[in-house]
């Protein structure tokens, strides 16, 4: 996929995410979060070089160099994409029960991620 690609499937599930709400759908939410997360990181890889079409991560623990290793314009986005990923193990994979404060930590590292993507 390429730049356009991963960028008009992340819209789509973004705006898919806009019709669920917080808390009963927490686990859709942070789910769809890390989907909406890898579209926007890997449109980032491929705009500044660090990986081609036919390459695609998804997830920042399955990057090949650390965070601190990809171009300084995009370690935030992945910064967020990799909280993004923490919450899903912790919620979505793991017996945890849903927190007031999970709702603002997905929208903080979406909107990172959405920024850097100038969505």
């Amino acid at each position: 996929m390429n730049i356009e690609q991963h960028t008009a499937k992340a819209q789509r599930v973004l705006s898919s995410l806009a019709k669920l709400h917080f808390p009963e759908d927490y686990l859709a939410l942070i789910d769809g979060a890390v989907v909406a997360g890898y579209h926007l990181g890997n449109a980032l890889l491929h705009k500044h070089g660090v990986s081609d079409s036919a390459l695609h991560f998804n997830s920042p623990s399955k990057l090949e160099v650390p965070i601190s290793g990809l171009p300084a314009a995009i370690q935030p986005a992945f910064k967020a994409f990799a909280e993004l990923e923490r919450l899903r193990f912790e919620y979505v994979r793991n017996p945890s029960c849903y927190e007031p404060a999970v709702a603002d930590l997905v929208k903080r590292n979406l909107d990172a991620m959405k920024r850097t993507n100038h969505i």
